[in-house]
């Protein structure tokens, strides 16, 4: 008997599992495929570094020497740009050795790990799930109280996938040569977007990324030529002398999705499985992980706190909702970037998903006068609403600000809790002898922090006499 079971070992699988051990859990991991071995993903945004250093292991990626990006060539909606990175936040690395180095952390930790090994059926009782298992050429049978997904778009556990943007295929292989290219390269066409990307070892990734209803109408095609003829369309091989393809050419759902049965009370999908997004964003690792550390702290309430098991469920929906549209505005803004130079239906359509907007935070700004001489007061509009959040190792209801300056609920700001500020907020006051107030319990400079984001966002707001303060 185990207490969590989880099925998939790439970076969100491994991250959960891990985090699960550390949390007392004793955890058994499965992965189908031997390490390492090649996955799409190489590029990672500046944004998994510090997540990697949230949970262990910045150090020794760090050590593996993968490739720091510190420009990105840019063909997009103008001429060919460099957009250089000064701090080198980027990574391009090998999968397979990333992937591992996240696997035998969470074996550090006490993870038990079957790999490779199949899953034949699985079921669940009053007991929790029963598992059968092929590895090393033995069947196990394993009793685990939960179990988590982290499967990929393959989705062990099956799901209802709602499409969150257009249905796109991302057709890719990898090349060896001379002169391949050193930087990685991004890439508007007519119909498709590219993306080139040197890896460690050595090699060079392009990928092609197209409609696939428009795709598939031209069926009678090879699939090689079609490819090549696509490339050459670009300048992603542009300077590559004598590159040869290394392997066949290959295509994969590039589609981003919203899974709708993301958790229950014993199960629940991280990664991929629950939440795939654009691949313009090139942070879908970075994304993985950021739910295997969420899902981690739902999977511990549902355990630990069954009181709580109706908030946890809820914020782990609305986080995973909460994400995906975020992305899809990002990719929708991007894309329409190219569509207003008269780009076909391909830019058109995924174009379309930008909608409504998210309210404009108030632009006056806040002058020095004003910070220590006009008074201030909570906005009008301004509603405290219960939202599940997160709460050390668990998820709570805490109280939230609600305001039409604010994407959505907002509980913390800098780590510091604003329900409780503005519950009580003393009359008269200037917005610097408010942050001298809440000085008392947090630092100066984050009290000013908070109060100069209060004020932007339109929650707090001049009184009426001295609203000419602000100009």
């Amino acid at each position: 008997m185990v207490d969590v079971c989880v099925i998939g070992a790439g970076p969100a699988g491994s991250t959960f599992a891990a985090r699960m051990a550390e949390l007392g859990y004793e955890v058994c991991l499965i992965e189908r495929a031997r390490f390492p071995r090649r996955h799409l993903g190489e590029s990672l945004s500046p944004g998994v570094l510090p997540l990697l250093e949230t949970i262990g292991a910045r150090e020794a990626v760090e050590a593996s020497g993968f490739r720091r990006v510190r420009s990105v060539l840019v063909k997009w909606d103008a001429g060919l740009q460099v957009r250089q990175d000064s701090r080198e936040q980027g990574l391009i690395v090998d999968r397979g050795s990333f992937d591992t180095l996240l696997l035998e952390r969470a074996r550090a930790l006490g993870v038990r790990v079957l790999q490779p090994a199949v899953i034949r059926t699985r079921r669940h009782d009053e007991n929790g799930w029963q598992v059968c298992i092929e590895a090393e050429g033995r069947t196990f049978h394993i009793r685990a109280a939960f179990i988590a997904d982290a499967s990929g778009r393959a989705a062990a556990t099956g799901g209802r996938k709602t499409p969150t943007g257009c249905r796109t295929l991302a057709l890719y292989t990898y090349w060896r040569g001379c002169d391949l290219a050193e930087r990685p390269r991004i890439e508007a066409g007519n119909e498709a977007w590219y993306w080139g990307v040197p890896l460690p070892d050595g090699t060079y990734n392009t990928l092609v990324f197209v409609d696939l209803k428009h795709f598939r109408m031209e069926k009678a095609r090879p699939l090689g030529a079609r490819f090549r003829e696509l490339l050459e369309r670009s300048s992603l091989m542009t300077g590559c002398r004598d590159a040869h393809p290394i392997g066949p050419i290959r295509a994969a759902d590039a589609t981003p999705y919203l899974d709708q049965d993301s958790v229950t009370p014993s199960s629940i999908k991280i990664g991929e499985t629950a939440l795939a997004i654009d691949p313009l964003s090139s942070s879908g690792v970075q994304k993985a992980i950021q739910t295997a550390l969420a899902g981690a702290v739902v999977c511990n309430t549902l355990l630990r706190k069954r009181e709580a098991s109706d908030a946890a469920l809820r914020f782990y929906r609305q986080n995973l909702a909460d994400a995906s549209e975020r992305h899809c505005r990002f990719a929708a803004a991007h894309y329409a970037s190219v569509a207003t130079r008269g780009a076909g239906a391909f830019w058109n359509d995924r174009a379309s998903h930008i909608g409504a907007q998210p309210p404009s935070p108030a632009s006056d700004p806040i002058i020095a006068h004003a910070l220590s001489m006009a008074r201030i007061e909570l906005s009008d509009q301004l509603d405290f609403v219960d939202l599940p959040s997160i709460e050390g190792d668990f998820v709570m209801v805490k109280p939230a600000l609600r305001h039409p300056g604010l994407e959505g609920p907002v509980t913390y700001l800098g780590g510091w809790e604003l329900a409780p500020l503005l519950r009580q907020l003393p009359a008269g006051l200037t917005m610097l002898q408010l942050a001298q107030a809440w000085s008392a319990s947090i630092p100066l400079k984050s009290a000013l922090t908070i109060v100069g984001w209060l004020f932007n966002k339109g929650i707090l707001v001049g009184k009426p006499a001295e609203r000419r303060e602000f100009t």
